[in-house]
């Protein structure tokens, strides 16, 4: 299979493929911030404003849940590992996760923009020690400041709804299901085989 590398600026991950260094992860503090993050993608959370919120406690700082925004697709369940730690700051890497591409609002699939082939996949998560959580708008102003207890947080907002392709298929089946618009019935039929095509494609290998 042709594995995907790209830059993800929406997360600001930095996607890098030439990483000779292997994260494993020893159950560090910013090691389980990542695990959780991994595991909302997996359950779908960040597809539903609910689950968008209950995120939200991953991060320094939020945004409002974009109901039409594109939805990111990757897997989950590689290795991961604290690759650097400074005071408060610190990186946590994964490896061995895919990029698939996205789905828009009229539940149109676009494939990755770019595909090379490479024998792995690296991305990087830079978080900080605080005790802030804010909300902030549009334009990128403070609308509330929390303090809470101390934790490690993701430092880049999350602007984008990602999940992985099973979560993706349930997703698009269901609002399939909901709408009367006969173009976005067929963008979402394209779209339920493209994303079978890729589920068949994982295999074993990684978790769609």
């Amino acid at each position: 299979m042709r594995r995907m590398c790209a830059l993800i600026s929406t997360l600001l991950f930095v996607a890098n493929s030439t990483v000779a260094q292997t994260p494993k992860s020893n159950g560090k503090p910013t090691e389980k911030v990542v695990v959780q993050y991994e595991k909302l993608v997996g359950t779908g959370a960040f597809l539903t404003p609910q689950g968008w919120n209950r995120a939200a406690k991953l991060y320094v700082e939020s945004v409002a849940f974009p109901p039409n925004g594109e939805i990111s697709l990757m897997t989950i369940g590689g290795s991961l590992g604290e690759m650097s730690a400074n005071g408060d700051r610190a990186e946590v890497e994964t490896k061995w996760t895919d990029y698939f591409g996205t789905i828009d609002s009229a539940l149109r699939y676009k494939p990755p923009r770019y595909e090379v082939p490479v024998t792995m996949t690296a991305y990087q998560f830079r978080l900080v020690y605080t005790n802030k959580h804010r909300d902030i708008g549009n334009n990128g102003e403070t609308l509330k400041e929390v303090v809470g207890p101390w934790e490690w947080k993701i430092v880049q907002p999350r602007m984008s709804r990602w999940t992985t392709v099973d979560r993706a298929l349930e997703y698009v089946t269901m609002m399939r299901e909901k709408t009367d618009d006969p173009v976005i019935q067929r963008n979402a039929e394209k779209t339920i085989s493209a994303l079978k095509r890729l589920r068949s494609a994982c295999g074993n290998a990684s978790a769609c």
